[in-house]
């Protein structure tokens, strides 16, 4: 397993402590492993974001369901 150095705020640390004295975590190694792996679940880039809302644009041009094929006033006919 990589291993990571990273130098966290003192307020972090205690809280990191605080999880695993009641029992949250088995360790501070385990407990920041979990946190991490959770807030790189939620977390979304701008791209990422950006692409699926493309993505939702796109389907949603593809829709016909509701739009207009022309009425009379169009003179379009099918």
């Amino acid at each position: 397993m990589p291993r990571v150095e990273v130098d966290i705020p003192d307020n972090v640390e205690v809280e990191l402590d605080r999880l695993v004295d009641e029992g949250e975590f088995v360790s501070r190694q385990e407990a920041a492993e979990e946190i991490l792996a959770h807030g790189l679940q939620v977390y979304k880039p701008e791209i990422e974001a950006n692409r699926e809302e493309e993505e939702m644009f796109g389907e949603e041009m593809l829709e016909t369901s509701e739009r207009s094929l022309g009425g009379e006033e169009d003179d379009y006919e099918f």
